[in-house]
């Protein structure tokens, strides 16, 4: 008798077992399966983009991002100077931009080190810069567009540094009017620096006077982004700025009418 309850015994501890392990497996597999759901779900993938639904700003993109790219990457590079750079710096400078009209770099006397090419035709000065009576260590990138009877050239300067102290400047420049070589559309985009007064685009019939006369001043305090009309002709904008110069792409709109109007001229 005695045998037989120790058997009845056994068998209800190996049912009781054998219940739990497999309420545990019912459990933990459910655990499993929501863990993987969450950590490795299966993803739906839409290929379907609308773009950018506003057609002015559509059209403005396309026109401007290549071109929009190619400063973004140069300043890129610009921005990982830290030391003066050494020869095959300036090889891999040339190969990868080779729009650049040229480099230079001067010590903190405005003399300069290295210039490449050594013979140019448009006049710099870089005292202006070397000048600067702020703090090196808190600035990227410095730029500014210099006017002269050759046309115009854009400048961008970055500080570099020997033992944590300020050395010289790296100075890459270019005509800003060869970035329309980047323009699925030359004719379609209008690039201004309005503080300068230059207005680059491949279009032949534009009012560039008109344009300028527009305050910019006032419309880019308090814009990015805008429509504004010239002899009744309606242009959608957007400004950028290149280190600490400003520069606004343009292009006609193509609606009819825009809420965000900016400033009228007629």
């Amino acid at each position: 008798m005695e045998f037989k309850n120790s058997v009845r015994s056994v068998a209800l501890f190996v049912f009781l077992a054998v219940m739990l392990c497999a309420s545990g497996c019912e459990y933990g597999s459910k655990v499993w399966h929501d863990a993987q759901r969450t950590v490795d779900p299966n993803p739906e993938i839409n290929l379907e983009h609308g773009g950018i639904e506003n057609p002015d700003d559509n059209k403005l993109a396309l026109l401007f991002t290549p071109v929009d790219a190619k400063i973004l990457s140069l300043c890129e590079i610009l921005s990982t100077v830290d030391y003066h750079p050494d020869e095959n710096w300036f090889k891999l400078l040339f190969m990868r931009f080779p729009w650049i009209s040229g480099v230079l770099t001067v010590d903190d006397e405005a003399s300069i080190l290295v210039k490449l090419p050594e013979a140019e035709i448009k006049p710099f000065k870089p005292g202006p810069l070397i000048e600067y009576e702020g703090d090196w260590n808190e600035i990227n990138l410095k730029s500014f567009v210099s006017y002269s009877e050759f046309g115009p050239e854009m400048y961008l300067a970055t500080p570099f540094f020997k033992d944590a102290e300020f050395k010289g400047l790296v100075v890459v420049h270019f005509d800003p009017r060869i970035l329309l070589n980047f323009c699925p559309d030359p004719t379609k985009l209008i690039i201004m620096q309005p503080d300068g007064g230059g207005v680059w685009t491949g279009a032949e019939d534009l009012d560039k006077e008109a344009l300028l006369k527009i305050d910019w001043d006032e419309l880019l305090d308090h814009q990015v982004r805008g429509v504004v009309s010239v002899a009744g002709v309606r242009y959608v904008w957007l400004a950028r700025y290149v280190g600490d110069t400003q520069i606004v792409y343009l292009t006609k709109a193509v609606s009819k009418e825009d809420e965000d109007d900016g400033i009228l001229f007629f």
